[in-house]
Parts: structure tokens; sequence; C-alpha cells
């Protein structure tokens, strides 16, 4: 569950994150010399930008989605239940469904500006479609099965919502205008693909602590310790890692 930050991985990390965007900077150079017939380095450098998402992908699914926990302490103090489990289990969960909703509803709206021109046919979710969608994310992610399904289909939304980030950077087109004000007045759109699937990642993790095994069903769950923080501690710097990545890349 822990990530072991052994000297190839390091290794690894520094390339990707500071080696590689300088040389995807170097075939944009390249192909922009003759930017109006197709080159090797225009399509190295269209193909570079599925790189990052996919090891993104790839290091979720391996780090950061089937967690094991391991706990024996049978002292009841040690342990939450009642009144309080039931608030913790509803703010986590609950505000778990509410960054996959919106996440996903701010992809589809993009990609219904993005190939729809015209803007009355642009499918707009009122409060009532929002709380709907929130509620089912919550039951879905209620059941062990079905909440890998929900994490596998964050994680296509993020790679969607790269591909298309990619290809209108490439080809200066920009969308500004299509994501809610909200969201956009925190700058780069790579930055915010990154920080909602950063908070997913993070809250999915405390959802799995709390879900854990039979600890919901025998309404016990153990107060969280200082290793159980360890995790989060993997998932942030990986995740900032990707923010400098893309620092370096458009900078």
């Amino acid at each position: 569950m822990i990530i072991k930050f052994s000297l190839i991985r390091l290794s690894i990390i520094f390339l990707l994150v500071i080696l590689f965007p300088l040389v995807q900077n170097q075939w944009l150079n390249l192909y922009l010399f003759n930017i109006n017939n197709f080159t090797i380095y225009k399509g190295l450098y269209y193909l570079s930008g599925l790189i990052v998402p996919i090891f993104v992908i790839i290091n979720s699914l391996k780090n950061f989605t089937y967690y094991k926990f391991n706990y024996n302490n049978k002292n009841r103090n040690n342990y939450i239940s009642g009144k309080l489990l039931l608030l913790i289990a509803a703010i986590i969960l609950s505000s778990l469904s509410i960054l996959i909703s919106q996440y996903i509803f701010i992809n589809s709206n993009i990609i219904f500006n993005f190939f729809i021109s015209n803007n009355e046919y642009l499918e707009q979710f009122d409060i009532d479609k929002q709380i709907l969608f929130v509620m089912i994310f919550s039951i879905f992610l209620i059941f062990n099965k079905t909440k890998f399904i929900i994490k596998k289909i964050v994680l296509a939304n993020f790679l969607l919502f790269s591909i298309i980030i990619w290809f209108s950077q490439i080809n200066n087109s920009f969308f500004n205008d299509l994501i809610p004000p909200y969201i956009s007045k925190f700058g780069n759109i790579n930055f915010i693909n990154i920080a909602f699937l950063l908070a997913i990642e993070t809250v999915f993790y405390l959802w799995s602590y709390i879900s854990y095994g039979s600890y919901l069903s025998d309404w016990n769950v153990p107060k969280i310790s200082k290793n159980d923080f360890s995790p989060i501690l993997n998932i942030v710097m990986v995740y900032l890692s990707i923010f400098l990545y893309y620092s370096i890349l458009f900078k």
C-alpha cells in the first residue's frame, strides 16, 4: 500500500518531472520549424502528452485503489462508533460523491461544448439532477465492487480530460468559457485537473479506511494512527510532482 521510493523509482520520477517536459519542448520547437507538414517530432510531441496521464492512472490503480488495513487492537477506546462514526462516514461519503460528480460534470460540460458549437444543445444539470448524481455515486461507493468501478470511471475521466486539454493547448483552442467560474478562477486547467484527482484520491483513501472489511457492518472503525497517514503523504507527493511537471512544461 505504501509507495517504496527506491533509487530506480526516484530516478524515473526525476526523469519524468524534470527532464521529460524539456524534451517535449524540444520536440515542439523542432516540429514548429516545419509546422505545415507532418514530421516525426510532431508525432512524438502529440503522443508525449499521453505519457504522464497514463503513468498517473497506472500508479493510481497499483498504489491508490486496493488498500489493505490490519488492525488487531481490541481496546474499545481505540474505536469510533455510534453517532460520531455516522457523522464522519456521512461527511466523507458525501464529500467524495460531490467531488466525483463535479469532476465528471465539468468534463462532460467541456466535451459537449467542444464538439457542439451551438450552445442551445449544451447539456446543463440543474441542482436537482446534481443531487441525484451525488446520491447515486454515494450508493455505489458503499459496496466494494461498485466502489472500484467508480474509481476506474474517475481515472477514465481524468485520461479523457487530459487528452482534451493537451490537444486543445497544442491547437491554441482554449475553453475557459466552458468551465464554471468558480473553477476557472484557479487558473491553469491542467492544475485544476490534477487538483480534482488529488482531492478524490485523498478522500477515497479515507473512505476506503472507513469502509474496509466489516468496519461499517460492525459499526466499529479503528481510530486512524500516524502510520495510516503515510499513504496520504504518498498521494500528495506524487501529485505535487505532477504539478511540478506541468509547471515546467507550460511555464
